[in-house]
């Protein structure tokens, strides 16, 4: 907001409250300037009807924090709901290898968000162009996994195979201490753990190692 913004919102507040705006002709240049330094990232339209919504859940006069406040949350509102990109379709004059360009154009695109002049546009907005793109007039769509997908993933990225349990728990841990057929525990806080401490795979593999030497 301006000065002549300010201004014009304390002419607006000065009709429904009389306790917010000064008299003097000093002290109300002061609190023009002070308000418009407070606001000066809000819009005029979004003032008013801050004003508008605190007298109607307060009967305290009005203050610049008090808008500001409402301004800071529904920016943090908007930009949560956007991605935080746009479609470089959007922006046929913007060059592919001109970085600094598409930062600024990425940069302005948040400012308008925040600002209110653009829409902010989430996942789902952008799931039809994206399926737009796929060919065939087709819209991209999120699916739970079927046994075929599980089926082909095993092939494409096979688990390797672990025994059920791990045979080392058969031995006493040089580490944590814990008793054969107990699970390993952190030392700093003595919470189990979900594998073994490979020092105990080490006295298990030896043991191994000695039953078959005297056999």
């Amino acid at each position: 907001m301006t000065p002549e913004e300010t201004l014009e919102l304390l002419s607006q507040i000065a009709l429904v409250d009389d306790r917010v705006v000064k008299v003097d002709h000093i002290e109300q240049r002061a609190q023009v300037t002070m308000w418009a330094v407070v606001l000066r990232d809000v819009p005029l339209q979004f003032a008013g009807e801050a004003v508008g919504r605190h007298y109607a859940e307060s009967a305290w006069p009005i203050m610049p924090k008090d808008i500001a406040a409402r301004w800071r949350d529904q920016v943090r509102d908007r930009l949560g709901r956007s991605t935080g990109t746009f479609e470089p379709t959007d922006h046929p004059h913007l060059d592919p290898d001109d970085v600094g360009g598409y930062v600024a154009a990425l940069r302005a695109h948040r400012g308008a968000v925040a600002g209110g002049d653009a829409e902010p546009v989430g996942l789902r907005e952008l799931m039809p162009a994206v399926g737009d793109r796929l060919g065939g007039g087709r819209v991209a769509e999120l699916v739970p996994a079927n046994d075929e997908f599980r089926e082909v993933r095993e092939q494409q990225y096979p688990r390797r195979e672990r025994p059920a349990v791990a045979v080392e728990l058969a031995v006493h841990c040089p580490v944590c201490g814990s008793s054969p057929g107990r699970p390993c525990r952190l030392q700093h806080n003595g919470r189990q753990m979900k594998g073994t401490h490979p020092s105990r795979r080490d006295v298990w593999e030896a043991q191994q190692m000695t039953e078959g030497a005297e056999s």
